[in-house]
């Protein structure tokens, strides 16, 4: 028994065709028919049953086995990975471009990443949402983390954005405040309240629009230093709006000094947050496991 027999039954089973099989794995067909058969005699058991009419099926004793091999060709490919791992001399590097309040998705996946890619450089570059995506296309980073709006209109020419994670604008208040027990508010309720903001791209053009369909709120002030407006809403001088995805596990939510609430009686804001890459560049492997690692951490949050 050897490993290409492995990958013959493994790749006729796919597509219950040698002739398939045969052409994806750049050999011709008699050798993968005699590999199987030399193999079903080894192990005295019959993995395929060919017929011109169905192809190649696995009997149920062949289904077996197929299982088998498909967990042996995996850890193989695992150990094929952990070599060049090792014996790697190539710098790696990975450039992302991400919005500045994303950060914290971001800084979760490089702990993972870097017990199995210990020696790879990452460079992490804040921008507004339109530099990400400009600085994808430009190859000038290799993938982007940004939030969309399906209100928005971009320019996404030359880029894919895949979604990772969808939600809503909610209204966040100190535990102290009254509204604090509410569960839900509306814009009514809300409008003598001081706002204070994150100087954010989707937050500018949230607060314009509810400011024009309103009227303007009182404003603290807006940052992009989020410890200071979490200790503005923490300490009851304020309150803010933001995407739940953003403040789920922000601290200051997850010990209750922050509380959320539903806004009610306004159009729904639904926003993503996700991926963006180039339509062109083949990204290499550790950037596509720091991916892996990345939509893990976000799917979890």
């Amino acid at each position: 028994m050897n490993i290409e027999q492995l990958m013959y039954i493994v790749e006729v089973a796919k597509y219950n065709s040698l002739s398939i099989a045969a052409q994806n794995l750049h050999v011709t067909q008699s050798t993968i028919s005699q590999s199987i058969t030399n193999l079903e005699k080894e192990l005295e058991i019959k993995i395929l049953k060919r017929s011109r009419g169905h192809g190649a099926v696995p009997t149920d004793d062949g289904r077996k086995i197929l299982k088998l091999s498909y967990e042996v060709l995996k850890k193989i490919g695992e150990i094929k990975e952990a070599a060049n791992l090792i014996n790697s001399t190539e710098l790696e590097e990975l450039k992302i471009s991400s919005l500045p309040g994303l950060m914290m998705f971001l800084v979760k996946a490089i702990a993972t990443f870097r017990h199995d890619y210990p020696h790879a450089k990452l460079e992490i570059i804040e921008h507004n949402g339109f530099n990400v995506i400009e600085d994808v296309r430009r190859n000038k980073t290799d993938i982007g983390l940004i939030t969309i709006s399906d209100e928005w209109e971009i320019n996404m020419e030359g880029v894919l954005f895949e979604t990772l994670i969808d939600g809503k604008q909610k209204v966040y208040v100190s535990k102290h405040s009254p509204m604090a027990i509410l569960g839900a508010v509306t814009p009514q309720e809300i409008l003598d309240q001081t706002l204070v903001t994150y100087n954010g791209e989707f937050m500018r053009n949230f607060i314009k629009d509810f400011f024009e369909k309103y009227k303007p709120m009182k404003t603290l002030f807006t940052s992009n230093n989020m410890d200071g407006v979490g200790q503005a809403i923490k300490d009851n001088l304020a309150i803010t709006f933001a995407p739940d995805f953003v403040m789920k596990n922000y601290p200051l939510v997850m010990n209750g000094d922050i509380v959320p609430i539903e806004l009610t009686n306004h159009k729904v804001v639904n926003i993503s947050l996700g991926l963006v890459r180039s339509e062109n560049k083949q990204l290499p492997s550790f950037a596509n496991k720091y991916i892996q690692y990345l939509k893990s951490e976000i799917i979890e949050c």
